[in-house]
């Protein structure tokens, strides 16, 4: 693997005189080339993950909010997203173990051996895939993603009906489908000209055809149990008026480790981190400060 790598030093969370090293690469593995930004530094290793037809801009305010407290930071574009090329073996890489693997390929070029994952929306089911599975993860925070049985009967459980919903597997999207969901998604009308619509539209189509045909053909963990039988630490933070999310299937699972042994509801629809993100943060950090 090689990567090509633009750095630039940046002075933040000036107040504490630190100064962070923030380098954006391209990092390739096997065919693909995968967008990284990475944040130094001196306290433990937080890779955010996000979701379908989004980029890892959409974690800006975690981003600075954990680079303040010492974090070392990964935000990698996932394959046919972002910056990142679109994936050569398709029908493969896009899906939950496919996902997995590519980021477990980031981690280990970058020689980072133990880290927490945030994973939000399609990102909290590939930070379950590599919780449960890879012992380099110690932690896993999901919102937006409800833990699920890969099936149809489990996909009805985990969402809520709808539209919108429909989009989520849709190869095409029209202009008016990249507003829709963008809207969804971020819980306000979106902004045409934004990047995120941008990146929405960016999207390879391919990426949420096949992440839905693969999940619903179950290929991947049986999520379910994954919660219910894995030791380490598990929390959820979750809008409460997302317009994806089965509310109350999240509730009435059984987890093994689930911090405060609840899951935590705040005022947010389903980029409960992009809504409100001090109070998203403040319960991310409060969890970090458990898992450390």
């Amino acid at each position: 693997m090689d990567s090509q790598r633009s750095a630039v030093i940046m002075l933040l969370g000036a107040r504490e005189g630190r100064r962070t090293i923030v380098l954006d690469m391209k990092i390739r593995l096997g065919g693909d080339s995968l967008a990284v930004r990475v944040h130094r530094g001196k306290g433990s290793a937080v890779l955010l993950i996000h979701g379908n037809s989004s980029c890892k801009e959409i974690f800006r305010h975690q981003a600075a909010y954990l680079t303040r407290r010492g974090h070392t930071v990964i935000m990698p574009d996932l394959p046919g997203h972002g910056s990142s090329s679109d994936a050569v073996t398709p029908t493969k890489t896009y899906s939950f173990p496919g996902y997995a693997a590519a980021l477990k390929g980031v981690m280990d070029h970058l020689d980072i051996s133990s880290f927490h994952v945030i994973g939000w929306s399609l990102g909290g089911h590939i930070g379950i895939e590599m919780w449960s599975g890879m012992s380099a993860v110690r932690s896993l925070l999901i919102s937006g993603t409800p833990p699920i049985r890969l099936s149809p009967a489990g996909v009805a459980d985990g969402f809520l009906s709808s539209p919108v919903m429909d989009l989520a597997g849709k190869r095409g999207f029209t202009p008016q489908d990249v507003t829709a969901y963008g809207s969804a998604m971020l819980g306000r009308p979106l902004d045409r000209r934004s990047r995120f619509a941008a990146m929405i539209a960016r999207t390879d189509g391919r990426a949420r055809y096949w992440m839905v045909r693969n999940g619903l053909a179950g290929r991947g963990k049986d999520e379910i149990a994954s919660v219910a039988r894995c030791g380490k630490p598990l929390a959820i933070i979750q809008g409460r008026r997302d317009a994806f999310v089965h509310i109350v299937h999240i509730r009435k699972l059984t987890y093994r480790h689930l911090w405060l042994r609840r899951p935590i509801l705040i005022d947010a629809g389903h980029a409960a981190h992009w809504e409100k993100p001090d109070a998203f943060n403040r319960w991310m950090g409060r969890f970090l400060k458990y898992v450390d």
